[in-house]
């Protein structure tokens, strides 16, 4: 146990002194967004987002902050659901340079177009980051109007 207590402090500690290398990287996203509990047959539709995190690309452990601008729309058939949400993120990014998994959440702030009024909310995801550019995130959105959103985003990190 103190063997692996050492070890978890140690890339902590490593995480943190690189601090110095950390940049803002900025990302756009491309995925399919899908509404849980709608009762037409077409509860999948587009959603985009632009976002940054900063954080240190080199470290093995690096926590991180951010923010996304999220947008979807769930086709007419489904009752032409769409949102706008500011998401203010925390996660960490753990792995090396080339590959590294990214636990994250936030806070949701924006509009949805199904209650017509302004809503509030939580965002849990897990992104896996390929290289400099490519990332594949599978996010959870949950407003706390009782509504589920999932979604799987393709992502570009400039």
């Amino acid at each position: 146990m103190k063997r692996f207590l050492l070890v978890l402090a140690a890339l902590v500690a490593f995480g943190l002194s690189a601090g110095a290398q950390r940049q803002s990287v900025m990302y756009g996203s491309l995925g399919v967004a899908h509404r849980w509990g709608l009762t037409t047959s077409s509860n999948a539709g587009p959603n985009v987002a632009l976002g940054f995190r900063n954080y240190n690309r080199d470290a093995i452990v690096s926590f991180t902050y951010g923010a996304e601008l999220l947008g979807y729309w769930i086709p007419e058939n489904a009752g032409n659901l769409f949102g706008v949400y500011a998401i203010p993120q925390l996660g960490v990014a753990i792995g090396p340079s080339g590959f590294k998994v990214y636990p994250h959440t936030g806070f949701m702030m924006g509009y949805g177009s199904d209650y017509n009024t302004f809503g509030t909310g939580i965002k849990s995801g897990l992104a896996f980051d390929f290289g400099s550019h490519i990332t594949l995130d599978f996010s959870s959105y949950y407003t706390f109007n009782n509504a589920w959103t999932s979604a799987l985003n393709f992502i570009w990190r400039f």
